[in-house]
């Protein structure tokens, strides 16, 4: 498992950089990008709130910087047209900014080979536990490496909650988001929910429950 462990660290300190700067990137291209959206597709409406959900897409040269899932306004459901800053609702440009350069910044970079890692086209092994969620008496930690088929390429993810009070914990997640249970999954309907991005999240103060 040291051998993992150092690999993992050697990928991470390699991709964390060029995420970074990704995110401070976005901060500039999506404003601009923002101007020359599109939308594509009818409008269908919101499955938990009143309105109507559109794609809306940034253009091409900031596909990057774009959501080819739910577009800048937010998720299908309705969620972010209810929980966007302000009260705003998800289509005023503040709230398309924040999704897409804020909350989800360059958001397509897990559709790209470097930081995405296709699950049905990999092999899986973890160390530690199978099941691990920020959620009351669910803690616990895990490494998983995804290993590409053809090409070898190793993917890891780090897992680790810790509850320390009764609605606290530390969560620390570092590099792929892969689960052992989305390889049980059947992606014939959506095969880009296949992918699973490179992420950073250590919050010593999340809420859980």
């Amino acid at each position: 498992m040291l051998t993992h462990v150092l690999r993992a660290a050697l990928q991470w300190a390699c991709l964390l950089p060029l995420r970074v700067l990704m995110i401070l990137a976005g901060l500039v291209v999506v404003p601009l990008a923002l101007l020359f959206r599109v939308t594509q597709g009818p409008a269908q409406p919101f499955s938990q709130a009143a309105g109507d959900w559109l794609l809306i897409l940034l253009p091409s040269w900031a596909w990057l910087w774009s959501n080819d899932r739910d577009g800048a306004a937010g998720d299908k459901r309705g969620w972010w047209h209810l929980n966007a800053p302000f009260g705003l609702g998800a289509y005023h440009w503040l709230s398309m900014f924040w999704w897409l350069a804020i909350r989800n910044p360059a958001n397509n970079a897990r559709f790209s080979t470097l930081f995405g890692c296709p699950v049905t086209e990999c092999d899986y092994r973890y160390w530690g536990q199978a099941s691990v969620e920020d959620d009351p008496g669910k803690g616990g930690w895990r490494l998983l490496l995804a290993t590409h088929r053809k090409t070898g390429r190793r993917f890891y993810g780090f897992y680790w909650v810790w509850q320390w009070s009764a609605t606290r914990a530390l969560v620390v997640q570092l590099g792929f988001k892969g689960e052992p249970e989305d390889w049980a999954e059947d992606y014939s309907a959506d095969p880009s929910k296949q992918w699973k991005g490179f992420t950073c999240e250590v919050n010593p103060w999340k809420t859980i429950g």
